[in-house]
């Protein structure tokens, strides 16, 4: 997901706990917007990241549909972690009571007596604000009462959808991604992304040789210059190098192959 830095310190600075939901939505851009794309690349985020964006589920469910929520946003951390509220088994109590269990009608207005109480869900997501969360549950059970005439048979009816904002269309896409999206559909995950580190100057020294630091040795102190030089590495023995020696991979672990050991020189016996 693209989102804007500079918006984060705004949103978390919302005097009002309930704002806090609709703040961090505005922290988030929009990939298909040409003008973002285009800043997106300036800023140098690669071609793919900016595509894999535009396929992202999250930023589908987040700011597309609006049925996932933050976690405590009260506690003002600017989440990354989202939630689908659940939606309670209303259809069996609505039937159990002698209604019409996938009505939308009935769907909607049970929404306040579910299983889990709307307002326990709303300290849980929005800070205690009840009409994001009821807005979620109501547009899961419009998908719901919708794709149900589907699998009937019966006609659709954009009613349904309109009824919590949403298009025919958008509300098949939601059930696509919730219900029969695939692997590659639900981890839009792009290749890993390294920006460019700039070369180091002659400047540049030890983070620790700072005044105090612990890299540093009061002057005239032994070792001061010992700690600062490299060691010295060992020149290489002269000799055949790896030549003779045995490949312990090729070895079956029988016997003792010619070159197992190395030979000694002659100085050394």
């Amino acid at each position: 997901m693209l989102y804007d830095p500079d918006k984060v310190g705004e949103a978390a600075r919302v005097t009002d706990e309930k704002d806090l939901y609709e703040a961090q939505l505005t922290c988030f851009l929009d990939p298909t917007d040409p003008g973002i794309a285009r800043a997106a690349e300036e800023s140098g985020i690669p071609h793919d990241w900016i595509t894999a964006a535009r396929r992202s589920p999250v930023y589908a469910l987040i700011n597309t549909y609006r049925v996932a929520l933050p976690l405590h946003p009260e506690y003002r951390t600017m989440p990354m972690v989202w939630y689908v509220p659940p939606l309670s088994p209303i259809v069996d109590s609505l039937t159990r009571t002698g209604h019409d269990g996938e009505d939308p009608a009935s769907l909607f207005g049970a929404i306040d007596a579910l299983r889990i109480p709307l307002d326990y869900l709303a300290h849980l997501f929005t800070a205690g604000d009840p009409a994001p969360v009821e807005a979620a549950l109501c547009r899961l059970a419009a998908m719901r009462a919708y794709m149900r005439r589907i699998n009937l048979g019966d006609p659709r009816d954009p009613a349904i959808a309109e009824a919590v904002g949403l298009g025919a269309d958008s509300i098949e896409a939601m059930y696509r991604l919730l219900a029969l999206a695939k692997y590659e559909d639900r981890y839009v995950i792009p290749t890993s992304y390294t920006g460019t580190v700039p070369p180091d100057t002659p400047d540049d020294g030890c983070s620790l040789d700072a005044d105090g630091g612990p890299g540093m040795y009061d002057a005239g102190l032994p070792g001061m210059e010992a700690f600062h030089t490299p060691p010295a590495t060992e020149p290489a023995p002269a000799g055949d190098g790896l030549r003779g020696r045995v490949n312990l991979l090729n070895w079956n672990g029988r016997g003792t192959p010619s070159g197992l050991f190395p030979r000694r020189r002659e100085n050394e016996r």
